[in-house]
């Protein structure tokens, strides 16, 4: 579990990363690979570890997907974990979203760092 306090320099700051974060719902790891890549300059270090946290949590479901593509067991298994694993995706970036609305600590399940 990676714990991140959000400490934002201003509101363009803070926008970068609650759009990123709210597209990263919809478009899996694209929007925090486009801020990691493009934006790492315009926002503070803090942030930059929000975004590499939930990279590497977007990154992982990612490679976990893969899995599904294995002919029978990948079909049971997309059934039962693809759905679980969306929810847990969109709970986390919920979270992360109304504590940063809030200003407290953001806790991201991340159990391995690609980045």
């Amino acid at each position: 579990m990676k714990r991140i306090i959000p400490l934002f320099k201003d509101d363009t700051d803070r926008i970068i990363i609650v759009s990123m974060l709210i597209l990263s719902i919809f478009c899996i790891c694209i929007p925090a690979l486009v801020v990691i890549f493009f934006l790492k300059n315009h926002i503070t270090e803090n942030s930059y570890q929000i975004t590499k946290a939930i990279f590497n949590l977007e990154l992982l479901m990612f490679l976990i997907s893969l899995l599904f593509l294995i002919p029978i067991l990948g079909q049971l298994m997309g059934f039962i974990v693809a759905p679980v694993m969306a929810i847990i995706n969109t709970i986390v970036i919920i979270l992360a979203v109304c504590n940063i609305a809030k200003n407290n600590e953001i806790k991201i399940p991340v159990f391995y760092e690609f980045i």
